[in-house]
């Protein structure tokens, strides 16, 4: 009877041992960016060759795309959306969009913003106020001005 009080005291302190919570947080190092036809306003698949200007990150997409590198330049087809990664490093990051029969520029401002969820984790990255420098599409939009798990776009691009 001992030992089954000392294995069962020994399992309920093993239990509340403190549990890292990395990778539990709502921050993302990445922005959404999704388009749309600017007639109709319905999404629109697209396929480009784009840079990004300045960016330490590799590129992230999601299963619907097909991509293709070559140094620093990208291809992306038959997508709706793509993740882009931002430059935490200057408040700026060019992003440079080139197909067949055009060419289009976007230049967005932030701040990065550096948290600790736990101590025992790496810090998490996240990109507050999301705002256009310039850009050469018809029509951009930033319905979320914060990257996190929260928001499925942060700039819609109309063309």
């Amino acid at each position: 009877m001992k030992k089954l009080a000392c294995i069962l005291i020994g399992l309920v302190v093993l239990s509340c041992q403190d549990i890292e919570n990395c990778g539990t947080d709502d921050n993302l190092d990445f922005m959404v960016l999704r388009f749309f036809d600017i007639e109709t306003q319905n999404p629109k698949t697209v396929g480009f060759t784009f840079t990004v200007d300045g960016s330490p990150y590799q590129f992230s997409f999601l299963a619907d795309t097909t991509v293709s590198s070559s140094g620093d330049t990208t291809i992306v087809s038959d997508s709706t959306f793509v993740l882009l990664p931002l430059n935490p490093l200057t408040p700026t990051t060019t992003l440079q969009f080139d197909s067949d029969t055009s060419s289009h520029l976007i230049e967005l401002s932030y701040d990065p913003e550096y948290s600790i969820f736990d101590p025992k984790c790496e810090p998490s990255l996240t990109f507050k106020n999301i705002d256009t420098v310039q850009y050469t599409f018809d029509s951009l939009s930033i319905p979320g001005t914060v990257t996190n798990r929260q928001l499925d776009t942060n700039v819609e691009v109309y063309f």
